[in-house]
């Protein structure tokens, strides 16, 4: 009984959530069936090493965009084990799904690999291009199965596989003026870096597996 009534208190905080600065009704969410927070281990692509244990701190999170539509995704890595935040474009359904193409050129980047060099330019039409790793990935194969999997408690919980392919390579940015509102000194013209391109370096593919299963919100199914 109480575990039922922690269960509603958490389920009446669990209301709204918050997508790319955008709060929604968790009922319009249309990618429901994949969303959540997951506890998960990193693995060869062969399903076989266990190159990174589940840990408390070790979560996947997978979430709507701003556009709320289906099979299309945030997912991030919490820890930063890759690190990961990027959106995915998916086919299937979230018991069998994978990315929508494997063409680097039209998928998306991975935000944390595209962060502006510390170095700032020191005027306009300046370049520089950084060699980066996992500046774009896409998923071989997914899965979120209801109840497959069992959390340390021994409770019932859905589980996540996900074979992720990581591709690398050189990302180049272009200076650009600060607008005047940024500015430490609104009378100090300043200069900063944007993303202007990626190249792709297949030689540098990495390919792993996420396994796991979903957070159920009770202290005794956590890692």
């Amino acid at each position: 009984m109480k575990k039922n009534i922690i269960y509603i208190v958490l389920l009446f905080f669990s209301f709204t959530i918050i997508s790319c600065d955008e709060e929604l009704d968790i009922f319009d969410s249309n990618t429901l069936s994949y969303s959540g927070t997951y506890f998960w281990q990193l693995l060869d692509e062969t399903n076989t090493d266990v190159y990174v244990d589940y840990d408390h701190n070790i979560q996947l999170l997978i979430y709507n965009t701003s556009d709320n539509v289906e099979n299309e995704v945030w997912i991030e890595d919490t820890d930063h084990v890759f690190p990961l935040k990027s959106k995915f474009f998916l086919t299937g359904t979230s018991t069998s799904f994978k990315s929508s193409t494997e063409d680097f050129n039209n998928l998306p980047n991975n935000l944390l690999a595209v962060e502006a060099p510390d170095d700032k330019p020191t005027g306009l039409n300046q370049t520089t291009t950084d060699a980066r790793d996992y500046v774009r990935s896409f998923i071989v194969e997914g899965k979120i199965l209801p109840k497959a999997a069992t959390t340390i408690s021994g409770n019932p919980v859905d589980s996540i596989y996900v074979k992720i392919k990581l591709l690398s390579g050189d990302v180049t940015f272009t200076s650009y003026s600060v607008p005047v509102e940024e500015r430490a000194d609104p009378e100090v013209e300043e200069f900063d870096w944007k993303f202007a391109s990626a190249t792709y370096d297949n030689t540098l593919d990495e390919t792993y597996v996420i396994s796991g299963h979903r957070k159920t919100g009770f202290a005794e199914d956590d890692h």
